[in-house]
């Protein structure tokens, strides 16, 4: 054996991987070569100088490393999903299959989940938006976000309950009017549907358009927060927009808390915004149909 091929085996004949005719042959070019004894010692040396160096973390850092995320399942009938939440809060949530979860947030957050309850404050806002209740303020743990991406769970956040809002009016709350299939692309990928309700975003030209899981479950949850969807649907098939009143001459869009005041004899149906604003209507502060 040359020094060359016994140098390249030195550190496995130290931790004994080396087996049989191999570890033999290493060892006794090692018992002629001066040099390679040498450098058999040498990395024996470092081998333990290196576990020197090695000291204990502190407490809570051991905790922190020793700890993969969590995840829980949640809701008995339909839907059900896995919650995958670290100590900060909520990270993924996520309707099918466990093993599609736990693909899903090991390439999402290069982290691996193990079964744990959720925190009982955390589990009461996962139940009350998957029956409808919403929450106003989720647990979410949204570190690895962007500063857009922040943006639009805040604007989110923001549609109240029983409501729907566009897609060009969340790309204006976010300060990027222009950008609605940037910021529609965005609803699409959020990673914690039911607590930030990306169901409340519809299509300008009506309906209730796609959902991750479905526009039959999207249908669901919006009947179940008191989205009247027989009206909306009717509204969609005649061009209707947006809902203006005679008395204080405020347009809204069809499902805001103040369009359902109007009283009948009173309610003027609108096709869009240039129909409303050339009919001398103003945006309704509320739900802000446009600007």
């Amino acid at each position: 054996m040359r020094c060359k091929s016994a140098l390249m085996r030195i550190d496995a004949l130290r931790t004994g991987e080396l087996a049989g005719a191999e570890n033999k042959a290493v060892e006794q070019h090692i018992s002629r070569c001066a040099s390679c004894h040498d450098s058999f010692d040498d990395v024996d040396h470092l081998a333990h100088a290196v576990k020197a160096l090695a000291i204990a973390p502190a407490q809570s850092c051991r905790e922190t490393i020793a700890l993969a995320d969590g995840f829980d399942r949640i809701g008995s009938g339909t839907p059900t999903v896995w919650v995958g939440f670290s100590d900060r809060g909520i990270r993924l949530i996520h309707r099918g299959s466990f093993d599609d979860f736990r693909k899903l947030y090991a390439k999402r957050y290069g982290r691996a989940v193990e079964r744990r309850a959720l925190p009982e404050n955390v589990r009461r806002q996962v139940d009350d938006a998957l029956s409808g209740e919403g929450v106003r303020k989720p647990r979410l743990d949204l570190i690895e976000a962007t500063p857009l991406e922040r943006k639009v769970m805040d604007a989110l956040l923001r549609i109240p309950r029983g409501e729907v809002r566009t897609y060009s009016w969340l790309a204006r709350q976010v300060g990027k009017p222009k950008a609605v299939r940037a910021v529609a692309s965005y609803v699409a990928r959020n990673a914690v549907p039911f607590v930030v309700p990306c169901h409340r975003v519809v299509p300008l030209s009506g309906g209730v358009g796609k959902y991750a899981f479905g526009s039959r479950t999207k249908r669901q949850l919006l009947q179940r927060e008191g989205v009247d969807l027989e009206q909306l649907d009717a509204l969609a098939r005649q061009g209707i927009r947006l809902v203006g009143s005679r008395t204080t001459h405020v347009v809204c869009l069809p499902t805001c808390r103040d369009a359902r005041r109007i009283r009948e004899e009173n309610r003027v149906p609108l096709h869009g915004e240039s129909e409303a604003v050339k009919g001398g209507f103003r945006p309704c502060q509320h739900c802000q149909p446009f600007r």
